[in-house]
């Protein structure tokens, strides 16, 4: 008899990374003959693309009526236990657990980025809950580091991002720029960034309601194209990728391409770090960020196998 999976991450937002490790991680479960049900704010969305059950993130009735009848409940992937951003996201992804271990369910951390947990109440949630998980994986040294200072049993795992497959395509004389709002991201760097670059851009819009707006305006200074759709084709054919997003510069690694990281988030200076990428700041000028990019190098990453034992 098939177990019942409910899926418990940032799901239906239409987020480029968010919905990858969904498609992966669907894909992992069908493949082990699971029935699978997703928590997504956009469920018919959900639903249509992933071939799964869904049910709304948000409806309490909804959440509790799924996770009674689940046998497995997977919290996970992404960064769902962090407050830089809320603490609310927080408190919901850690409702959401504590109710699966209240009805006895099993629980299991996937490939999670854990933290910064900066509120007391963050900390105590993760530390009380964590333990109490069936299986814990993260994706990162500092999460690790960070769990096992709490005395919290996890294992150090691939994103599943690198467990894709990218087709090999024909580089193309392009440089990829990706970016999304944030405070740092002002008309000033973008213009030092538009002008460091030279010849044709493609600017990548991965989240429509976080990117598209930036995207346009910096497509506008560069000349380039904004891309919305084929995202993982399109980024794997660029010969270099400017990059904010931590999924964004997995895939082009997975395909061979060039990279920069921007570094707003620690998920992204830590993957600079580990690949040793070229790291753009917001306060670097013009000449800093033309020499950045003339760094950036070939690097080749080897698929990892995905493993999750329901």
């Amino acid at each position: 008899m098939s177990k019942k999976v409910v899926i418990s991450g940032y799901y239906g937002f239409k987020n480029f990374g968010d919905e990858l490790i969904l498609s992966i991680l669907t894909q992992h479960l069908k493949n082990l003959d699971a029935d699978i049900t997703v928590f997504s704010v956009s469920p018919e969305f959900t639903k249509q693309t992933y071939g799964v059950k869904t049910a709304r993130t948000f409806n309490p009735l909804d959440v509790i009526k799924t996770i009674a009848a689940t046998d497995v409940l997977i919290s996970g992937g992404g960064s769902l236990f962090q407050d830089a951003t809320s603490l609310k996201s927080v408190i919901y992804y850690a409702f959401v657990l504590g109710l699966a271990q209240l009805f006895g369910k099993k629980t299991i951390i996937f490939a999670q980025g854990v933290g910064p947990l900066y509120h007391p109440l963050s900390r105590f949630l993760v530390k009380h809950l964590f333990r109490r998980c069936d299986v814990v994986s993260v994706r990162d040294e500092k999460s690790l580091s960070l769990l096992q200072n709490w005395g919290i049993k996890a294992e150090l795992v691939e994103d599943p991002a690198y467990s894709l497959t990218i087709p090999q395509t024909t580089k193309q004389q392009v440089t990829g720029v990706q970016l999304r709002q944030f405070e740092g991201v002002n008309q000033q760097f973008l213009t030092n960034l538009a002008n460091a670059i030279q010849g044709e851009t493609k600017v990548f819009s991965l989240q429509k309601t976080l990117d598209v707006e930036v995207c346009h305006d910096f497509a506008q200074k560069s000349g380039g194209e904004v891309v919305e759709n084929n995202l993982i084709t399109e980024l794997s054919s660029v010969e270099t990728l400017i990059s904010m997003r931590f999924h964004a510069l997995i895939v082009a690694l997975k395909a061979g391409v060039k990279c920069v990281a921007i570094n707003y988030d620690p998920k992204v200076k830590t993957l600079a770090e580990k690949y040793s990428l070229p790291l753009i700041e917001f306060t670097d000028s013009t000449d800093v960020i033309a020499e950045k990019i003339k760094k950036a190098r070939t690097v080749e990453v080897q698929a990892c196998k995905l493993h999750l034992d329901i």
